[in-house]
């Protein structure tokens, strides 16, 4: 009785469809996990941009309330007012009159002007959907804030120094938090703060 011998093309087809359908499978369980991957820091991004909304809306009401009451001064007593509804708030740091090139004429606290390493002239202050309303960075030793400029009228305007804390960026996952980054940054590209855990050890195949 004649032996039969095995059909090698036969088995190769079949080894190679094996292989193609579970090469097949990883690449498709990939995407999916990708995907997944992609939509959560998609979500991440929309609460770190809903609290700096927040923080900027907050801000522009606390101006808006000065400006009411007609504080827009460098009167010792409107100082003294803003003193304390900066104090009442705090999230904001300072409040400061400006000109209409943005430059500072008085602090409602005048010792944080020590801490700024440059300030922004109007010309690079980016407008929001409130025409009244600008957004910049205030560079400061220790950490650098947001500036919320409000125009009070044709000669002065009021600006909001506001805090970036690390509560704002603390909302990654447990697994995530040592092997991610959240920057927050206004749409020139100038950095308004960032959270890391191990920010001298570079991260491993970012995304």
């Amino acid at each position: 009785m004649r032996q039969q011998r095995p059909n090698l093309p036969f088995v190769a087809l079949v080894l190679a469809s094996m292989m193609a359908f579970g090469l097949a499978g990883h690449f498709a369980a990939e995407a999916v996990i990708r995907h997944q991957q992609v939509h959560q820091l998609n979500e991440l991004t929309e609460v770190v941009l809903r609290r700096s909304e927040l923080a900027v809306d907050f801000a522009a009401a606390s101006l808006d309330e000065l400006a009411k009451r007609d504080l827009a001064s460098c009167a010792p007593a409107a100082l003294q007012a803003i003193r304390l509804h900066v104090y009442q708030r705090s999230a904001i740091k300072d409040v400061r009159l400006v000109n209409p090139d943005g430059s500072v004429i008085c602090s409602a606290y005048s010792e944080t002007l020590e801490f700024d390493k440059g300030w922004a002239d109007r010309r690079d202050m980016l407008p929001s959907h409130d025409k009244k309303l600008s957004l910049f960075r205030v560079e400061q030793f220790g950490g650098d804030a947001l500036g919320v400029l409000r125009d009070v009228n044709r000669s002065s305007a009021l600006v909001a120094i506001v805090g970036i804390n690390a509560g704002l960026f603390d909302l990654m996952p447990a697994k995530l938090r040592a092997h991610s980054e959240v920057i927050l940054a206004l749409s020139n590209g100038a950095k308004l703060g960032e959270f890391r855990l191990d920010a001298d050890k570079p991260l491993p195949g970012p995304i």
